[in-house]
């Protein structure tokens, strides 16, 4: 296969890869791992916040007091890119971005 050819597959599937998991931000990208306060100085105050409780097994009992529901606090932030783009949703954990999803597109 021609150097060029190879070339023009590895940049496509990496354009592809990059393109998965990420919102675009001006002429930067929001990263996996970085703090909210980076994500909003990159990306500006979210269109919507949310917060909720992700349960994640069940505590032990201690001594008064049953077993109960442990859970982790998610937070997300829902940005609206504009006219054609997906909704991308960031969820949060303990001040980190740790996922992304998409809705519709608007």
């Amino acid at each position: 296969m021609p150097k060029p050819l190879i070339l023009a597959c590895v940049l496509l599937c990496w354009g592809m890869h990059a393109s998965a998991q990420s919102l675009r931000c001006g002429r930067d990208f929001a990263q996996i791992g970085e703090t909210k306060f980076v994500i909003e100085s990159k990306c500006g105050a979210p269109a919507a916040k949310d917060s909720f409780c992700k349960p994640i097994g069940i505590a032990p009992s201690t001594v008064g007091r049953p077993p109960h529901v442990a859970c982790d606090m998610v937070e997300e932030w829902t940005y609206k890119p504009g006219i054609g783009q997906f909704i991308t949703i960031l969820q949060f954990r303990e001040g980190e971005l740790r996922e992304m999803k998409y809705g519709p597109r608007q």
